[in-house]
């Protein structure tokens, strides 16, 4: 399950940990009010937590970007902010070839996208409280045996 950008609104996270709590192995938040999210981690043992800081996460030692690795995939988790990403994926592209990433999980545009590039898989799962141009969302992350990486975005 991925989510980002609540920015206050932890009911919305609430529900959705409660609602996959018994099918999903990992967790992720990507920026803006990470505590929103990491507030619940000691309700729900069997999930791995995973986040990073946003632009608005301004007193927090959860770092600004990490490589996760699952079932063999590099994934690259960031806010996005960094990469200018309200302007253009180019170097948020350029960065994950370098990074020599499986996936990239972004957030920062409160817009949900998914697209692949140069055979890195990106997934934006837009604001579980606050969407742009579209409904609060998030997203789910399929890793296949077979080395697949597909993704859903979700509305709330």
């Amino acid at each position: 399950m991925v989510t980002s950008d609540s920015h206050g609104d932890s009911a919305s996270i609430q529900n959705l940990l409660r609602q996959y709590a018994d099918t999903v192995t990992t967790a992720v938040f990507l920026g803006d009010c990470v505590d929103d999210f990491l507030r619940f981690q000691h309700l729900y043992s069997d999930i791995n937590f995973v986040a990073v800081a946003g632009n608005c996460d301004f007193s927090t030692s959860v770092p600004k970007e990490r490589i996760l690795t699952l079932g063999g995939r590099r994934i690259l988790l960031m806010h996005g902010h960094s990469h200018n990403v309200k302007m253009s994926y180019n170097r948020l592209m350029y960065y994950s070839m370098e990074k020599e990433v499986d996936a990239c999980l972004f957030g920062h545009t409160h817009m949900p996208a998914m697209f692949s590039h140069e055979s890195v898989f990106f997934m934006n799962p837009g604001s579980v409280a606050i969407p742009r141009m579209s409904r609060a969302s998030y997203g789910l992350l399929h890793l296949g045996q077979d080395g697949t990486i597909k993704g859903e975005l979700r509305e709330i």
